[in-house]
């Protein structure tokens, strides 16, 4: 940088004046110090280059932790990638598989893509930015059942749902009733059959029984489809039990 005295509070610090140059190296510690009123000295791109070397490619204190990597040379690195991703060993390798590296392990830290366990602490550069499409396969979301997804070659890839319902399919002889949680499309219910269990018996007309007493309404037990429940849906259901037209 290239300073003078112009109220900069660092530069005042240094005592700079009129084309004062300073040079810092990467920790910001002042390398040279010189007016240049007289030109650039001589050495300045030597400097620089000197400096450049001296930068650390990676600091092994920001490593993995507990992630370890065995490579082929014998030698323990502190995260999944090894050399190939700048850390020094910390040891040397007893068990291990030398094809347990890095692979496809990704993470997104702060909104981009590494291609390791570590990110940017980790002194990797960014390969993209991260995105809800990346996934290993195998994944299931099933946050939204009627649109499920599954991992296929690192995507989301929707699964298809078809409800009898959506299409307008009739339910003939009983009623569509809503899903339980998770599950997206409704069932096609019997007329009746209050437990859903596929067969009309005692069971069902004792819990038809329960409903009009509790003076509550269910699609299922009204049978006639008259909008109420009472005694001539549990006829109806009792004839149906005894073969009676």
């Amino acid at each position: 940088m290239c300073a003078d005295a112009s109220g900069n509070a660092t530069w005042n610090q240094w005592d700079a004046n009129q084309r004062d140059l300073y040079v810092l190296d990467h920790t910001g510690d002042v390398a040279l110090y010189q007016n240049i009123g007289s030109g650039l000295p001589n050495n300045l791109d030597d400097l620089i280059i000197e400096l450049i070397s001296q930068i650390p490619d990676c600091d092994s204190s920001l490593a993995c932790g507990e992630a370890l990597t065995c490579w082929d040379d014998g030698l323990l690195y502190p995260t999944t990638c090894g050399p190939e991703n700048c850390d020094d060993p910390i040891g040397t390798c007893l068990d291990c598989d030398p094809d347990l590296l890095c692979g496809d392990a990704l993470t997104c830290v702060d909104g981009l893509l590494y291609p390791t366990t570590c990110g940017p602490d980790n002194c990797d550069e960014p390969i993209d930015i991260c995105s809800d499409d990346v996934c290993e396969d195998g994944e299931f979301d099933n946050s939204n059942p009627c649109n499920p997804k599954e991992c296929i070659d690192g995507q989301w890839v929707e699964i298809v749902i078809d409800c009898a319902e959506w299409f307008g399919v009739p339910c003939e002889g009983g009623v569509y009733v809503a899903p339980p949680e998770g599950v997206c499309c409704s069932t096609c219910v019997q007329f009746g059959d209050m437990n859903q269990d596929e067969v009309l018996n005692v069971i069902d007309i004792v819990q038809m029984v329960n409903v009009i007493l509790s003076s509550e309404y269910n699609a299922v037990a009204d049978v006639n489809s008259d909008g109420s429940v009472n005694v001539v849906d549990i006829v109806v259901v009792v004839n149906l039990l005894l073969g009676l037209p």
